[in-house]
């Protein structure tokens, strides 16, 4: 695909600091495309199951006035998501989607790109926060009936800093992660949808499909508080466009993005339409309670296994969009390093993906997130730079409206407008302090990313973090073995503690609290054991895999021609050496057989391992021939290398 005039106007640059440090060795890395079509969907799915998040606060307080909250939301979420698919499949090289989209749009109003990203980039930090939140009162409400108190503070910090480790260890990692865990999170909320609804059409005790006071609308006031809350989960379904520049198929995440907008009313409207029919209405004692209102809206139709489906539902989709912060938001502080909006330091990367110092610088403004402690504080003033970037985006496809990448410039415009006001009108209703603290969120990070550039600290720089990557690289642990021990026995004899802890309690308690803390443990544990997999056991896979390419580089680019044989003397692999030799491609090579090519007798076993040959097919050639035997997983095989010396007995004769 061409490259978009956008890209001529916005090249990549660096900073002073970042010029200074072209010499250093080991260079810097970029971005590799190592994440495969199925990852990179899992990531796009996560903003779908961040419904859960703001949906039972809203139905709580507005009822089935909700609906009209959610509606236009859902149609603005869609244009998005197509408008977003059209940059992704014009810019497949820049990592970090929507925000960073935005900062190249803007371009020709200084400073305002970069503070619309990083508004973006400080709603996202905030997730692992108001989902440890929720794992943490989850716990609380399945451990009041035994008299248990758990650490909150502590749970709190672990569920937020869980992601941040599996991400220090790798991308894939992190990614292979989020597909065992969004697929169950998506297709429960998908059938929460159609049972749902089937029961609500069908049922001889349903309160029927329609709601009876669906058409009172909410006042401005309400609907525009309330509408600054939704945009928090309904906008954030295009976060596919962030991973196209590390996937091995750009064309096929980019166009994931249509089917992530076609899913948006689906669970928005779906789920929501069930909710506000079934969940407990409002001013009973449990308003806006996660899980009572998933619980309550699912027992008519799921039954006795409501509790425990919603406790799947729930953590699954709490860690999921805690592993979706971590990939999503360093690669937006990685574009915007490398397009020159910050410090060169975030555009290190190690060879697995890892963008430590962008992680690290994260998890501290989530840690700080964690530590303001008000959980509709963070919401709202970080919900400000959010909805900022969004307006931001929509901004800067208008300024560019003539550009064929462009969809729909005119209702952006108009969208643009209608958020301004919304985001005035309802978060000033909600607390005029968070809109001012939100608005200056975004100029702070900016200031302390300046102090970044000028404090001559190594940790700041982007020196300090290549040379660490490059002597992880170079260091082979030989007591990873016992490391691995230590780590998988520490792993289990937490879990035998806890396990033992909550069973001597447990006979006090309804055998479905067992089920649903069962869960959550279960579901704890399996990121914790990915996290001391990644630690230990995947660099030792990656190092043989790393060895394993280096010998498949050496074999291909190899000056003789050397070919792999099978005990028959079929070629069954081939270099390119080979290739220029027999002046054949390697699948034509593939199957034939070398006596056919070369002057060899009957089968390998009877070769020599060192002898002249006579090219068959080019005339006088005389080759110089070496073959070996070898075992390959129980298979013999045979190695025979090729060497034209025919100029050199044509000196020696």
């Amino acid at each position: 695909m061409a490259v978009s005039s956008f890209d001529s106007q916005h090249p990549y640059k660096s900073s002073s600091p970042a010029k200074s440090e072209q010499v250093v060795k080991p260079q810097a890395m970029r971005l590799q495309r190592t994440l495969g079509a199925l990852e990179t969907y899992s990531f796009g799915l996560t903003g779908h199951v961040g419904w859960i998040g703001t949906a039972p606060v809203l139905h709580a307080a507005l009822g089935p006035k909700a609906f009209w909250v959610w509606l236009p939301g859902v149609i603005v979420s869609m244009l998005l998501n197509f408008q977003v698919q059209r940059l992704a499949q014009t810019w497949t090289n820049l990592a970090g989607g929507t925000p960073n989209y935005a900062a190249r749009l803007l371009g020709k109003i200084s400073k305002l790109g970069p503070y619309v990203a990083i508004g973006y980039f400080v709603g996202w930090a905030a997730a692992p926060v108001v989902y440890a939140i929720v794992l943490t009162d989850l716990i609380k409400v399945n451990l009041q009936p035994i008299g248990l108190h758990p650490p909150e503070m502590l749970l709190k910090i672990g569920f937020t800093a869980i992601a941040f480790i599996v991400g220090l260890s790798g991308t894939r990692a992190l990614a292979i992660l989020q597909v065992f865990f969004v697929l169950p999170g998506i297709a429960l909320l998908i059938a929460f949808c159609v049972q749902g609804l089937g029961w609500l059409a069908f049922s001889p005790d349903s309160p029927g499909l329609i709601p009876s006071n669906l058409s009172t609308l909410p006042s401005f006031g309400e609907w525009a508080k309330w509408f600054f809350i939704s945009t928090y989960s309904v906008y954030s379904c295009e976060t596919a466009a962030s991973f196209v520049a590390d996937s091995k198929k750009p064309a096929q995440t980019a166009r994931f993005l249509g089917v992530a907008a076609w899913l948006i009313p689906v669970v928005f409207l779906g789920c929501s339409w069930v909710m506000m029919q079934l969940a407990v209405p409002g001013g009973t004692g449990n308003d806006g309670n996660l899980y009572v209102n998933l619980v309550a809206s699912a027992k008519p139709f799921w039954g006795e296994s409501a509790s425990l489906l919603v406790t799947v539902l729930i953590t699954t989709c709490c860690l999921v969009s805690s592993s979706t912060t971590v990939a999503n938001t360093s690669r937006v502080l990685y574009q915007l390093a490398l397009d020159g909006h910050l410090s060169p330091v975030f555009t290190v990367v190690s060879k697995r993906g890892v963008l430590g110092p962008a992680l690290l610088f994260t998890l501290i403004l989530s840690l700080i997130c964690l530590l303001i402690g008000n959980l509709s504080d963070v919401v709202t003033v970080t919900g400000v730079g959010y909805l900022i970037s969004i307006m931001g985006f929509h901004l800067g496809l208008w300024m560019y409206r003539h550009r064929s990448e462009v969809r729909w410039a005119w209702l952006s415009l108009g969208f643009f407008i209608v958020e301004a006001v919304v985001l005035v009108v309802g978060c000033w209703l909600w607390s005029p302090k968070d809109l001012i603290l939100g608005l200056l969120f975004p100029g702070v990070i900016l200031a302390i990313d300046v102090a970044i550039r000028r404090i001559p600290f190594a940790l700041l720089r982007p020196k300090w973090w290549m040379n660490l990557y490059y002597k992880q690289s170079e260091s082979h642990n030989e007591d990873v073995l016992g490391v691995q021990v230590f780590a998988l026995l520490g792993l289990i004899s937490c879990s035998v503690i806890v396990g033992w802890v909550v069973s001597a309690k447990l006979h006090t308690v309804v055998a479905q609290a067992n089920n649903d803390l069962l869960v959550i443990l279960i579901a704890t544990l399996a990121f914790i054991s990915v996290a001391i997999a990644c630690w230990t056991t995947l660099p030792q896979i990656t190092a043989i895999e790393e060895a394993r390419e280096k010998a498949e580089n050496l074999f291909y680019n190899a000056i003789d021609a050397t070919l792999i044989l099978d005990t028959q003397g079929r070629i069954t692999q081939t270099n390119l050496a080979a290739e220029k030799l027999f002046e054949m491609k390697a699948q034509d090579l593939t199957g034939y057989r070398l006596n056919k090519l070369v002057s060899l007798p009957g089968t390998p076993d009877a070769w020599s391992e060192r002898s002249q040959l006579k090219l068959i097919r080019k005339g006088l050639r005389i080759l110089e021939s070496t073959v070996l035997s070898r075992n390959n997983q129980g298979v013999q095989e045979y190695v025979v290398t090729l060497r034209d010396i025919s100029d050199r007995q044509q000196v020696v004769s």
